[in-house]
């Protein structure tokens, strides 16, 4: 079970994943925007948390960028911002 500080942590490192890796609309020097992406924090989390695959974690990014936003991107577009966010550590125990 994630305490809820710990869950804050994980939603801050995710969304700073969504911002400098991932960002497919450009806003990531844009103050303002920081929360732009904020809506897709908990279905991340939910995939990180749940063991998720990749591919699970491709597909939904790849779905919110073309069918949530409408915009063209290859699905391959998605493997540095998965690779990312597989460097969060969803828990803060010794490795």
């Amino acid at each position: 079970m994630i305490d809820k500080n710990e869950s804050k942590r994980i939603q801050l490192e995710i969304r700073r994943v969504l911002l400098e890796v991932w960002d497919p609309i450009g806003i990531q020097n844009v103050p303002n925007a920081r929360d732009e992406y904020d809506s897709y924090l908990s279905g991340v989390f939910s995939l990180l948390a749940s063991g998720a695959s990749d591919d699970e974690l491709a597909t939904h990014l790849h779905h919110i960028v073309t069918e949530t936003m409408g915009l063209s991107a290859p699905r391959e577009a998605m493997r540095d911002t998965v690779i990312a966010l597989r460097h969060i550590r969803l828990s803060q125990s010794p490795s």
